[in-house]
C-alpha cells in the first residue's frame, strides 16, 4: 500500500484485469477497481471527476427488448455465470412469462434509454 500511496498525493482509482483463474472471470471480461486510499470511496471520487463516468438508466419497459438483443449476441446468464447457477438463471428467465405478457402496471410508460454525464444525476 505504501507504494500505491507514493504514486500520487491525491486518492486515485486503479482498474486492473484479474488473473483468469475461472470461467466466470474470463466470460465477464472483468475488471477490478480499487481506490489508492483505504478511506476514499469510489462514489466520492467519481463525483470529483464528473467527466469520467456515465450513468445509464434503462427503463423497465425496455427490459425484455434489451434482454432479447443480448441473447442474440450470446450474452446470457449461461455465458456470464458458467455452471449450474447460470444455467438455472437462464432457464428460469427463458421459461417464465415476460412482464410485457402480463397486465401493464399503472403509470408505466415506454421511453428511451437515458444517458447522463456523471453519476450525480
Amino acid at each position: 500500500m505504501e507504494e500505491l500511496d507514493a504514486l500520487c498525493p491525491r486518492p486515485f482509482a486503479l482498474f486492473f484485469e484479474p488473473p483468469s483463474i475461472d470461467d466466470r472471470i474470463v466470460n465477464q471480461f472483468a475488471f477490478f477497481s480499487v481506490m489508492s486510499d483505504a478511506k476514499a470511496t469510489m462514489d466520492h471520487w467519481l463525483a470529483e471527476h464528473p467527466g469520467l463516468a456515465r450513468k445509464i438508466v434503462i427503463p423497465a419497459g425496455l427490459k425484455w427488448e434489451i434482454r432479447d438483443k443480448l441473447d442474440q449476441s450470446n450474452v446470457t446468464e449461461r455465458v456470464l455465470f458458467p455452471g449450474l447457477e447460470g444455467l438455472t438463471a437462464w432457464l428460469k428467465r427463458h421459461y417464465s412469462p415476460k412482464e410485457e405478457d402480463r397486465a401493464p402496471r399503472r403509470g408505466s410508460r415506454r421511453s428511451g434509454i437515458e444517458v447522463s454525464r456523471g453519476l450525480s444525476d
